[in-house]
């Protein structure tokens, strides 16, 4: 009887071991990540943030990680920790006080291109040729679309008379299919990918062949060890090969890669 019971003791012991293993090695709420995110612009965030480029890149440099997107509109995003609502966010602008976060290397790049209605003739060779036309761009795109762009189209520079902000991919497609008169500055990939929803022909547009630099971005980040985590998992999708790979996946052109 006394050998029964210490093998029920052992075996109950044995059991304790393995479940109090299974719980250490799940995530703790420390591992925890909200991600403020802008709303579905396929390729790169789609189906509610299900998948696409973008969420993929995050989720697998973060493996050990329980993610939760929250998607918000480009002005909201940059300021999501600061409201408490996130502690991570993507395409990250430096904040006012950079000091108080961390950021990230470059993780995603948007290869943008100026783009027509078809027919219109306008004669686009340079950014300065941009000035006095009804131009769509996303929210605070003169941060990031280089010195000459900044200098144009800042907030009460000269080039803003005619110039126009969303909040989304969506409305900025939108916007551009519902203003025959109208140039969009928006990533190829973004812009071919809602004009095929909206019913649009890509025949339909004239894209112009300035230079426009690719707008690439950090994640921002509340703790300092999600941050070094991430830079990890992305050296490692970059090493492997893997990040190459799902830029084929989704079909954004090489010159996309963020990788060294």
């Amino acid at each position: 009887m006394q050998n029964k019971s210490l093998k029920k003791l052992l075996l109950l012991a044995i059991l304790f071991g393995y479940a109090s293993f299974a719980v250490s090695a799940k995530p703790s709420n420390s591992m925890g990540l909200k991600v403020a995110i802008e709303k579905d612009a396929p390729p790169y965030v789609d189906n509610r943030a299900k998948r696409g480029l973008e969420v993929d890149v995050i989720l697998k440099s973060l493996p050990g990680y329980s993610i939760t997107f929250i998607q918000l509109g480009w002005g909201k995003i940059p300021d999501a920790m600061d409201r408490g609502i996130a502690n991570a966010e993507a395409n990250s602008i430096k904040h006012d006080d950079p000091d108080k976060y961390y950021y990230s290397s470059y993780y995603i790049g948007f290869v943008n291109y100026a783009i027509s209605h078809k027919g219109k003739g306008y004669k686009i060779d340079s950014v300065d040729d941009l000035v006095g036309h009804d131009l769509i761009v996303w929210k605070n795109a003169h941060l990031v679309l280089g010195p000459e762009f900044k200098r144009l189209f800042s907030p009460d520079a000269s080039g803003r008379k005619n110039y126009v902000e969303t909040q989304n991919s969506k409305d900025q497609v939108l916007e551009f299919w519902n203003n025959p008169d109208s140039i969009i500055i928006i990533d190829k990939s973004i812009f071919m990918n809602f004009s095929i929803i909206e019913g649009h022909s890509m025949n339909k547009v004239d894209i112009h062949k300035i230079f426009l630099p690719v707008t690439k971005f950090k994640m921002a980040f509340k703790g300092e060890k999600a941050r070094d985590d991430f830079n990890k998992g992305l050296a490692l999708l970059c090493s492997k090969g893997e990040y190459a790979n799902m830029l084929k996946e989704y079909g954004v052109p090489k010159k996309a890669n963020v990788c060294p």
